[in-house]
């Protein structure tokens, strides 16, 4: 009896096992089949649901759950469901959502590959992924040119999946798609994309800033300093690193922590006049006087002609002035300091405000920002027929 027993339970398996087998054929051929109804999107749609229900019967079994093809069909049934669905009124299957089918599907190819040991479906997954990294990077790539953003995001960032999938790095997929979800502020992607481009060290500097970015868009403020602390540690002598973390802490008003990275970027490009420039702006919202004056200073020579700079220090030693005039204000009456105190200030307006802003004006003669500084330092430096001039000049620009 008991041998007759087993003879029973031996058939059953064996019987069982076909079944399951089966099932992963009839998805096969049922999706072969709807490879013929792609124009025909309801046709289509219906022969994938149909193989989707075979397969997951599968996957649902013992016997096939860790069958690579198997998993190679729920990839590639998966994937078109999702894109027929989102071509079709996805009403009309509630429970279904194409980027997680999508997702899904793709995820299963993966474990198609790790479950594969004999590599038997390894070409036809790779195939397959390749056909649709390229059919998703040309879309891309001419809705990135069309500047159709939504859609250049989602087909390069997917070429690049696809990529990874049969072992390539597109890193120039992946930093046109963040580039993309950044244009309609999808950040999560965004974040997503430029992580890989940092890991790889594609455009890094560019790729360190947006991804800093985005991740502080996305309320990760604390890990994006981390990562941008890293991406000095790991490249302290990457200028672009070092621009965009000071961009970073700038943003952040974190006027020490950009000091100190600016300071590191002129020490790798001491004739960058940028960067002398903007130190010189950190210096001077530090109260750093000297050190600001020197860095306005030290651009100029770098670059004579550069109008900001001279503005700037134009500013710079009106302010200094200023200081100094708002400090006699609030000496007491009668106090003898207090003429001296005016006179040194008028003389810091005179000798070094006034022939900054004078050159400043003369390079832009239309910008009413330069002009408006100057007006003020005639005022008060009472240079009346000056101040009337410039003011005449002002109201003539802003018609």
């Amino acid at each position: 009896m008991k041998k007759i027993f087993l003879t029973i339970a031996v058939a059953l398996f064996a019987t069982v096992s076909f079944s399951q087998k089966k099932n992963v054929t009839s998805a096969a051929v049922t999706y072969q089949g709807a490879q013929k109804n792609r124009t025909d999107v309801a046709a289509y749609t219906k022969d994938l649901l149909e193989a989707k229900e075979s397969i997951d019967l599968a996957l649902a079994h013992p016997d096939t759950k860790e069958d690579p093809k198997a998993w190679m069909y729920k990839g590639k049934i998966y994937i078109e469901l999702g894109l027929a669905l989102a071509m079709s009124d996805g009403s009309a299957y509630p429970g279904m959502k194409s980027e997680e089918l999508a997702e899904e599907g793709f995820n299963a190819l993966i474990h198609s590959k790790e479950v594969d040991k004999k590599e038997t479906y390894v070409d036809d997954v790779n195939d397959y992924a390749q056909m649709y990294r390229a059919m998703m990077s040309n879309a891309g790539i001419e809705a990135y040119s069309a500047e159709e953003y939504e859609t250049a995001m989602g087909a390069l960032v997917g070429a690049a999946e696809f990529g990874t999938l049969i072992g390539v790095q597109d890193s120039n997929f992946y930093f046109f798609g963040g580039l993309a979800a950044m244009q309609i502020k999808n950040y999560e992607v965004a974040e997503e994309a430029f992580k890989h481009c940092v890991e790889w060290k594609f455009n890094l500097g560019e790729s360190v800033g947006y991804l800093a970015t985005a991740m502080k868009e996305n309320g990760n403020q604390t890990e994006a300093e981390a990562m941008l602390k890293n991406a000095v540690e790991v490249n302290p002598d990457n200028i672009d690193v070092l621009i965009h973390a000071t961009n970073f802490y700038i943003d952040k008003k974190d006027f020490a922590q950009a000091v100190s990275t600016i300071e590191s970027a002129i020490k790798l490009d001491p004739s960058n006049k940028l960067l002398h420039y903007n130190a010189g702006a950190l210096y001077e919202s530090m109260e750093k006087f000297d050190e600001a004056e020197a860095a306005f200073k030290k651009t100029l020579s770098l670059d004579p002609a550069y109008t900001d700079a001279k503005y700037s220090l134009g500013v710079f030693y009106f302010n200094r002035g200023a200081e100094l005039n708002n400090e006699a204000n609030d000496l007491e009456f009668g106090d003898p300091k207090y003429d001296v105190m005016i006179a040194q200030s008028k003389e810091i307006w005179k000798k070094n405000c006034l022939p900054y802003l004078e050159d400043a004006a003369k390079d832009a003669p239309e910008d009413v920002i330069i002009l408006e500084a100057l007006k003020t330092v005639y005022g008060k430096l009472s240079m009346t027929d000056k101040f009337m001039e410039t003011k005449k000049r002002i109201a003539e620009l802003q018609g």
